[in-house]
């Protein structure tokens, strides 16, 4: 990776740091999951903050400068709004997304974990709320992964993943 890099993303999860900072986990098909330091995207003025919603699918760009990366623009590809305006959807994606952050190695090319997401955003936006898209993207991440090579049901799922985090996962009112 060079000085400045280019890269489609999904924001996986931010996470708020001291002053108008914050860490920003992305998923880029180049480089898997990575961590970015956003300088000053806490303050009111910061046109890159509503990109980096958790969900949104984004155009970066990041420097590298002492071993970390730093994000310098964003452009907003999709937010999702959509999928957004429902509470079943939204659950699912942010449940989603947690366990995506928590199993992923960090600088790891995963592109087909990445064609994966695109693919359950794009699921998740058209389908009815009835439908359990989760158990079906649950089950391609972890045999994608190596943890599985038969499809589970969902409370098999969650056990599973619960184990492979080390932590029980949270509730989204799913």
């Amino acid at each position: 990776m060079g000085r400045t890099s280019k890269t489609e993303a999904f924001v996986l999860k931010k996470k708020s740091l001291l002053n108008k900072d914050s860490l920003i986990f992305l998923l880029t098909k180049e480089q898997g999951k990575t961590v970015v330091t956003a300088k000053g995207v806490k303050k009111i003025t910061s046109r890159r903050s509503p990109h980096l919603e958790t969900g949104n699918l984004i155009f970066a760009v990041f420097n590298k400068k002492n071993d970390r990366l730093y994000l310098q623009e964003t452009k907003l590809i999709s937010g999702f709004s959509e999928l957004k305006e429902v509470q079943d959807k939204v659950s699912k994606l942010y449940k989603f997304f947690f366990v995506l952050e928590k199993l992923l190695p960090e600088n790891q090319k995963e592109e087909v974990v990445y064609n994966l997401t695109k693919s359950f955003l794009v699921k998740l936006s058209k389908s009815a709320s009835n439908y359990d898209i989760l158990t079906v993207y649950f089950n391609k991440l972890l045999r994608v992964l190596g943890y599985t090579k038969q499809s589970h049901d969902i409370i098999e799922l969650e056990a599973i993943i619960s184990d492979l985090i080390n932590e029980k996962m949270p509730s989204f009112n799913i």
